[in-house]
């Protein structure tokens, strides 16, 4: 017989195993989304971000399945983690807006998503006119992030 523990923890696994059937195998753009959960923000998004998001590659932002844009401001040279990164649409962003001397980390459990962030970190280094990239993308759960290689103390901001 299982206790009630191990059959959380089964419920639990199968839980991550059919988001991350969802997000990579399922899904391949947004028009995909069998939701309408996602609601006009109630401020208008900064042009200095819009301007940003429409440097990101379109296969990146076609994939793109968040809710909500939460960007602080005065991000130059800062280090930012973004958790549930997806497609990588709001790290690419966040690059731009750091600059150079600034660094993104996406953490994302899903490989097929972190496969399509990963593939454009040079298309979008060209296009900022960075000599070295300035973001990364990790497969790896939110949950524990010591086993995805994130370090505590290591950011200025997490998203």
């Amino acid at each position: 017989s299982s206790s009630p523990t191990s059959s959380c923890n089964s419920q639990g696994l199968q839980i991550l195993e059919d988001v991350k059937e969802y997000y990579g195998k399922y899904l391949k753009s947004s028009k995909d989304l069998k939701t309408n959960a996602c609601v006009t923000p109630a401020k208008p998004i900064p042009k200095y971000i819009l301007d940003a998001l429409k440097e990101v590659h379109s296969e990146v932002s076609s994939r793109y399945y968040g809710c909500g844009l939460v960007v602080p401001e005065c991000l130059e040279n800062c280090s930012i983690l973004d958790l549930g990164s997806g497609s990588g649409r709001d790290c690419y962003m966040l690059s731009k807006l750091v600059g150079q001397k600034g660094y993104i980390t996406g953490v994302d459990m899903t490989d097929e998503q972190v496969e399509v962030s990963r593939k454009y970190i040079d298309y979008h280094m060209k296009k900022f006119g960075y000599q070295e990239p300035n973001i990364n993308f990790v497969n790896g759960y939110i949950e524990d992030l010591k086993s995805a290689g994130i370090k505590d103390h290591s950011y200025d901001i997490i998203m």
